[in-house]
């Protein structure tokens, strides 16, 4: 985990998700799935879904001598009022996969011989906090601490092209969770300090597979369905930024 800090925001950078597959696993069902309608192709990829998002960035304001807490989050609304039990965490475009470059690979068929490819995926962990109130014109930097706890869930997948049928080869997990402590009264550079774990749970691929939500299949994706929420000691929340 890196900490970097400049001038408008602190950032968090870790690379958690690293995968890359050498694949001839599950081919008797790739096969079936090619042959079942006679249909010329098949896709094996990647989709991810996004299980929790909690982000909550606590900062401190002095009035007239008493201190109120008070934090700002990004949020799913959705995953939070359960809703749903899982968000896309596709590119945006390639639904229902992660991307469409070294995410997916496309097999022609039927055969009989087997084939090997490689798919693969690369993963960054890399959030950014302001030091300031989200909804003040103020540039002080007032925070002071970053707690973030989220999950996912990659699966490995290959789909029919003209049926849509799918069938899941590989189901793997990962969490990551951060707790940093800031002293915004430091000079910049030396405000930030990791109180949490300093190594994070490694992917785990499940010994059995676990279905996809129809909710991580689809738009809208993590990215756009997040809102960034301020929660303050007294009064209601506000959005600052609404869901694209």
């Amino acid at each position: 985990m890196m900490l970097l800090e400049d001038s408008t925001c602190m950032a968090q950078e870790d690379t958690r998700e690293q995968c890359n597959w050498l694949c001839c696993c599950g081919f008797c069902r790739v096969q079936r799935l090619l042959r079942k309608q006679g249909q010329p192709g098949a896709g094996l990829c990647r989709c991810r879904g996004c299980w929790l998002n909690r982000g909550f960035h606590p900062h401190q304001r002095l009035l007239v001598g008493a201190v109120l807490t008070a934090r700002s989050s990004w949020e799913l609304p959705d995953l939070r009022e359960g809703r749903v039990k899982a968000i896309s965490d596709s590119d945006g475009v390639s639904y229902p996969w992660y991307g469409n470059t070294t995410e997916t690979v496309t097999l022609v068929g039927p055969t009989n011989k087997i084939s090997r490819f490689s798919v693969s995926m690369n993963d960054n962990f890399y959030p950014s906090v302001t030091w300031a109130v989200p909804v003040s014109n103020s540039n002080v930097p007032l925070l002071t601490r970053i707690k973030r706890d989220q999950s996912f869930t990659t699966w490995l997948v290959a789909m029919n092209t003209t049926t849509k049928e799918k069938i899941i080869l590989q189901t793997i997990k990962w969490r990551m969770r951060v707790d940093i402590e800031v002293d915004p009264m430091q000079l910049l550079g030396q405000r930030a300090r990791l109180v949490g774990r300093t190594q994070q749970e490694q992917p785990r691929i499940l010994s059995r597979m676990e279905p996809i939500p129809p909710n991580a299949l689809v738009k809208p994706n993590a990215n756009d369905a997040q809102v960034l929420m301020w929660r303050p000691k007294r009064g209601q929340p506000i959005v600052v930024i609404p869901p694209k």
